[in-house]
């Protein structure tokens, strides 16, 4: 079945066999999804977005209470050469 035959059904579809499909689709769209976070996350293909996310996270810490000293400066000089 192609692409074009599957949307035309949709179309056809009654509103009570729409809502249904809608619920349906909601839970397979979901348990795909589930099932690719979990594989990139075993597979070590998130570790590099969470290790920058961690560090954001702590340099608002660290802005929060530098704030006003030159040090926020240098460490944020010191980041964008590393």
């Amino acid at each position: 079945m192609t692409i074009q035959e599957i949307k035309k059904a949709i179309t056809e579809l009654s509103q009570k066999d729409l809502a249904r499909f809608r619920r349906w689709f909601e839970e397979f769209d979901a348990q795909a999804w589930d099932e690719r976070f979990e594989h990139d996350t075993k597979s070590g293909k998130l570790d590099k977005l969470a290790d920058k996310a961690l560090f954001e996270k702590r340099l608002k810490k660290l802005q929060g209470s530098l704030k006003g000293s030159g040090a926020l400066k240098a460490l944020m000089e010191e980041r964008r050469k590393g």
